[in-house]
């Protein structure tokens, strides 16, 4: 099947309730809210007082009613637990864990949101959290977590965080997303290629579909340059397409970072071009985050974006819609390049850790793990997705809820997914449908882009230098974004990446290569 020619249909009559990354996936499981024994380990003492745990994870979105919430009450009897969970705003939670870190004991368990990175691994050596690899050994649910992503958790063979699983390829920016009735309209097809891509964005900024000269064709947002140089993110589905590596190669004995790539260059110029002819939001530069650059897609101003298939759940099809109600959505699964070129991320197949600070005591670890693994049950999975049978749904079906509107509106308030802390590993995570045609379209594109993916040979290492000196790459993304907005000359560019080569990127380079030899000659 060919994904790119399928067509989503926005459903009016459908709202998911299901918050896109909750981080649950689908199948045929038990009816929601069951009494019935968890699977797996079951948390410990079932019989006994129940492990009073007092969590911290990170928001998006609105937060559950904390009052009278039915789905946690249920939750809690079946898991044996006095559930506290503190749920901070995406934009603050940096803040607020590093103050909960230093704080020692303010939690019994803490979402590091950054994974393995620095800041992790600094904390382990100091002996901030536990070491959960013996707490683990009697878990049925957690156990089912890829190796890889174990692997790549781990510090000195030990695992210290407990991954939340999510998929291992293309991650939120794996797909183009773009409008299908702007391209009937216009007699294009949904591009397989950058030519067609590029053609397409062409049509729409001539032909002004959204009316009033308010089309912007493609929508994306700058980066920070922390992490990753670069004058915009939200387009890793086209660095692909021009052979660009997925942050770093290995070329024999050479390590290669993806800017110093001659395919880079070509990248940049194509941004270049772009930008000149007007196909690329203006505003762009100055948009922080990927949610700014979807909701001027789901207004019906951006003819295209990149995210992922949650992209096309019901809630945000039902916005779209609102300001025109003929509009379609399609997929781009897999974008190629002039020779064929594409990709997917292949990523750390994981979003944040869970960590129990040292502070808590060695015999309430094992009831944390235990529950965590509870969360992670098949009954949760459908809990997660249709909360209490006869509150939050009357029943649940072939990994769908059937819910009234009332039953929906209760599932909305009281976010039974919100309280599943660990979700179940599944490769269709990002699956999120209630909608059946809509959720075989998803699973088909995950099982595309699978097949399609770029490894970074350097994924799961750090180099202390960078976290150290956080604004190496700032002023390298400074000049590319000048140069994409016509504003500099290549040379200037060019300048930048030979002395970050020379400078910062030596002692870099050497610490993630001497990571990587130390663990595969030990293989």
């Amino acid at each position: 099947m060919n994904i790119t020619k399928k067509l989503v249909p926005l459903v009016a009559s459908a709202a998911l309730m299901v918050t896109a990354l909750a981080g649950c996936g689908g199948g045929n499981n038990s009816a929601a809210g069951s009494t019935a024994a968890p699977e797996g380990s079951t948390p410990s003492g079932a019989a006994s007082k129940p492990a009073s745990i007092k969590a911290m994870t990170i928001l998006f979105g609105n937060p559950p009613e904390m009052t009278n919430n039915k789905a946690l009450e249920d939750l809690e009897k079946r898991g044996n637990v006095d559930l506290n969970v503190t749920f901070v705003p995406s934009e603050a939670y940096t803040d607020k864990l590093s103050v909960a870190v230093s704080a020692g004991d303010s939690y019994d368990l803490l979402l590091m949101d950054g994974g393995k990175d620095d800041k992790f691994n600094n904390l382990v050596k100091m002996g901030a959290f536990h070491d959960l690899t013996p707490y683990l050994a009697k878990t049925k649910n957690i156990s089912q977590i890829d190796e890889v992503v174990w692997n790549g958790a781990k510090i000195d063979g030990k695992s210290y965080g407990i991954p939340r699983p999510r998929g291992l390829y293309g991650g939120g920016e794996a797909n183009i997303l773009i409008r299908k009735d702007w391209l009937d309209k216009y007699n294009l097809p949904v591009p397989k290629t950058m030519d067609e891509l590029t053609n397409a964005l062409a049509v729409f900024k001539e032909k002004d579909p959204a009316g009033g000269g308010k089309t912007i064709p493609f929508t994306i947002y700058g980066s920070d340059g922390v992490n990753s140089p670069g004058p915009f993110s939200g387009v890793l589905p086209i660095q692909y397409a021009f052979g660009i590596p997925n942050v770093w190669k290995l070329d024999g004995d050479n390590v290669v970072r993806d800017f110093q790539t001659p395919e880079y260059k070509a990248f940049l110029e194509w941004l270049r071009d772009s930008w000149s002819k007007g196909l690329i939001d203006k505003d762009a530069p100055v948009l922080k985050n990927q949610g700014q650059a979807r909701s001027k897609f789901l207004a019906g101003t951006a003819g295209a974006f990149v995210g992922n298939v949650s992209d096309i759940v019901e809630t945000n099809v039902e916005k779209l819609k609102q300001t025109d109600p003929k509009a379609e959505i399609a997929i781009v699964d897999v974008l190629e390049g002039a020779n064929g070129q594409k990709g997917a991320s292949v990523l750390s197949g994981y979003y944040g850790l869970w960590a129990v600070p040292s502070s808590v005591p060695e015999d309430k670890v094992q009831q944390i793990v235990d529950f965590l693994d509870f969360t992670a049950s098949e009954e949760n999975v459908a809990f997660s997705k249709a909360g209490v049978t006869g509150i939050h749904s009357s029943d649940f079906k072939n990994g769908v809820a059937v819910q009234t509107e009332e039953q929906k509106k209760q599932y909305e308030l009281d976010k039974p997914n919100n309280f599943i802390l660990e979700n179940r590993a599944d490769p269709y995570v990002y699956a999120n449908s209630k909608e059946p045609d809509i959720l075989a379209l998803q699973k088909t594109t995950l099982d595309t882009i699978s097949k399609i993916g770029v490894e970074n040979p350097f994924l799961s290492y750090n180099s202390q230098y960078a976290s150290k000196n956080p604004d190496s790459y700032k002023k390298m993304s400074a000049v590319m974004t000048k140069y994409v907005l016509g504003e500099g000359a290549w040379e200037d560019v060019q300048k930048e990446i030979d002395t970050w080569t020379e400078g910062p990127g030596v002692q870099i380079t050497k610490e993630l290569q001497d990571q990587y030899n130390a663990e595969h000659s030990a293989k």
